[in-house]
């Protein structure tokens, strides 16, 4: 982003006096502080990195050329890797006690954020590039690829941010206490994402393997005492322990060949148990509850059996809410979500869109013509429905037949 101290602080090691004297602070107001971020709310951030410092709903962020950020991502910006922390925090804040395993997992998080793609050209696979790098610029999970690489960055700072206090996981650096709220503290663009957004992009983390609900085995005392705690003087599970894997090592396809990327939209512990095995939705997704049920799926691959591979328009989104609604007695704006659920599962090979972007992409709106424009229809995505598509369209519009054949290879 530009920080005036930028490269200064990257080269810490050979400016040692210069550093020392933007890093002077009260060791009364940071030695008992257990979280990077606390450490940088507590002392003159700005300051050491050379930026704009302000609060946002009581919190302190940072800010150059109109850029917005947290203080982690940034601090860790201008350091250059996680890597560089423990040896940074020794040398000009020693009063912060850094716990056993902290340098394995700042080596951990500096591995698995460097593994991300560069872009299109990059060698990852084309799993790994249909959630992280946009295809283009008229692709229509430009933002939540965006946000996706943003929280995955998060989520390892998330391990490098634990600056004191226990081992969690008894394979050491691995440990991570998740909340949404953490997660948010560490985005570098938290201006873009929400709270939904976040615990879709970390649900779809955890489905590949990247990061997942630490089971007993694999806890330390320390980390089986976060996994409940007292409501009411009774003990409840507590879903916040994780293990943080190997980027690398993720099975990506699992998400990719599943969900369309869709950070709005929830996955239904249903949907995961039917995709594989009542066992793994229970012990690694026991906090997913409600979303669409089998019943609502068993209609929807009923109707897409019946419609066939056509580029003709299935049916009204409302028509499609209104069955749900009488087959399960669920509210409206409920199966309004159940439909919006099913149609983020690729098996079904459906897409809810407006009556205009149906008819911009080519799709035969039959008797829904005299429709609203805005109105919502569900069409079908199989390969056939946008191949009639892309010849409705070609020779036209060439940013349409962008868009179709992005659709075509997400």
């Amino acid at each position: 982003m530009g920080y005036k101290n930028k490269e200064l602080l990257t080269n810490w090691a050979n400016n040692i006096d210069k550093v020392a004297e933007l890093t002077k602070h009260s060791t009364t107001r940071t030695a008992k502080k257990s979280r990077l971020n606390e450490l940088l709310t507590s002392v003159s951030t700005g300051k050491i990195l050379g930026a704009t410092e302000h609060k946002i709903d009581g919190k302190k962020m940072l800010s150059i050329h109109k850029l917005t950020t947290n203080v982690v991502p940034a601090f860790i910006e201008c350091l250059g890797s996680p890597e560089q922390l423990p040896a940074f925090l020794r040398a000009f804040y020693p009063e912060v006690l850094q716990r056993k395993d902290y340098k394995q997992a700042c080596s951990i998080a500096t591995s698995n954020i460097l593994q991300m793609p560069s872009g299109r050209g990059s060698g990852a696979s084309q799993a790994i590039k249909n959630l992280f790098v946009p295809a283009n610029k008229f692709d229509p999970w430009r933002d939540d690829k965006k946000l996706m690489t943003d929280v995955w960055q998060a989520v390892n700072l998330i391990a490098a941010n634990q600056v004191t206090g226990h081992q969690l996981s008894l394979e050491s650096g691995r440990g991570i206490y998740v909340t949404k709220d953490l997660i948010m503290d560490m985005l570098e663009h938290p201006e873009k994402a929400t709270k939904t957004k976040i615990a879709n992009a970390l649900i779809l983390m955890r489905i590949a393997g990247a990061v997942h609900l630490m089971q007993p085995s694999e806890l330390t005392d320390s980390g089986l005492k976060l996994t409940q705690f007292n409501h009411d003087g009774k003990l409840v599970n507590s879903h916040h322990v994780y293990t943080l894997g190997d980027f690398n090592i993720a099975d990506w396809s699992l998400v990719s060949d599943n969900f369309n990327l869709n950070l709005n939209t929830q996955i239904s512990k249903e949907m995961l148990i039917q995709l594989f095995g009542e066992k793994v939705a229970s012990d690694y997704f026991p906090d997913l509850h409600g979303g669409i049920g089998k019943t609502e799926i068993d209609f929807f691959m009923t109707l897409k059996a019946q419609s066939g591979y056509t580029n003709e328009v299935i049916m009204s989104a409302k028509a499609a809410a209104d069955t749900i609604s009488s087959l399960t007695s669920v509210k409206d704006r409920t199966a309004r979500l159940y439909t919006d659920q099913v149609c983020n599962a690729k098996p079904v090979e459906m897409e809810k869109m407006s009556k205009s972007d149906a008819k911009r992409l080519g799709y035969v709106l039959g008797g829904y013509k005299d429709t609203k424009p805005a109105e919502k229809l569900i069409v079908s995505t199989t390969a056939a429905a946008l191949r009639l598509c892309l010849e409705k369209v070609a020779g036209k519009n060439d940013k349409l037949k962008k868009e179709l054949k992005t659709r075509m290879h997400r």
